[in-house]
């Protein structure tokens, strides 16, 4: 027997207001979580009741202001980034209707990936804090370079691509034809593509590259056995043949060049 493919949001295209209000509220509310947890020192709290050391209070905050120090700004910005990416995506491009209890489960599960980013950041075995407080000296950790780099260009490429999609899509001489242009015209899935670099990228610059390895793993698992034959299978059924030349002519799934 097959086992049916779990598709973790609704392809019912309705408005929600109670569910786009709470995962809303969740998501800004997110920012400031991971700033909080941060400039009060919880997280630190945390790591040290977990047995582990914590970096330097001098690391996090600056003696002079209490305010943070510029890697830790640059953690706050990546969540500041991902609620907005969530947040334009829902009442802007999303189509589809969000319950109130999906809106709940997906905004806390980025909540909970978001702030394991940030008590990394602080454990002193995986963060990648500079021994000085200058945003030049970000640049010197590799993780942080080729994290942040790899989060501006998942999360551009997963943004663009959706708003072209979107664009297509508002054309009434388009209605009832599937996408396979722009940057889709790359990969079919490339926004899964684009998100799982981005929260790779994330991770990276927090946590370092084993965590970073860890978390496109994950994801990119995620995406190839669930995410994208689910969503496939519901693009064959909606639009038949338009969509299968779109599979003949777009050789990959979420990387191009890869997968």
């Amino acid at each position: 027997m097959v086992k049916k493919l779990r598709d973790n949001v609704s392809r019912v295209k309705a408005a929600s207001p109670l569910g786009t209000t709470v995962f809303v509220s969740l998501r800004a509310a997110d920012v400031l979580w991971q700033y909080a947890i941060l400039q009060r020192g919880w997280a630190s709290k945390l790591i040290e009741q977990l047995g582990g050391n914590s970096v330097g209070l001098d690391h996090v905050l600056d003696p002079s202001t209490s305010q943070l120090q510029p890697y830790y700004m640059l953690v706050i910005l990546m969540s500041l980034g991902s609620s907005l990416k969530h947040i334009v995506t829902l009442l802007y491009i999303s189509e589809q209707e969000m319950p109130a209890a999906s809106a709940f489960v997906i905004a806390v599960f980025n909540t909970l990936f978001n702030s394991l980013n940030t008590i990394l950041s602080l454990w002193s075995a995986t963060s990648r804090v500079p021994t000085t407080g200058s945003w030049f000296d970000l640049l010197h950790s590799p993780a942080v370079a080729i994290g942040v780099g790899a989060y501006l260009i998942g999360i551009l490429t997963e943004l663009v691509s959706e708003l072209q999609r979107r664009t297509f899509k508002k054309n009434p001489v388009n209605k009832g034809k599937p996408y396979g242009g722009g940057l889709f015209s790359l990969a079919t899935n490339i926004n899964y593509g684009g998100y799982t670099l981005w929260r790779a990228g994330y991770a990276s610059a927090t946590g370092g590259f084993p965590w970073g390895i860890m978390t496109f793993s994950f994801f990119f698992y995620d995406f190839a056995s669930r995410g994208v034959p689910v969503l496939e299978q519901y693009l064959t059924e909606r639009y038949g043949e338009a969509y299968k030349e779109i599979k003949t002519r777009v050789k990959y799934s979420l990387f191009p060049g890869i997968y």
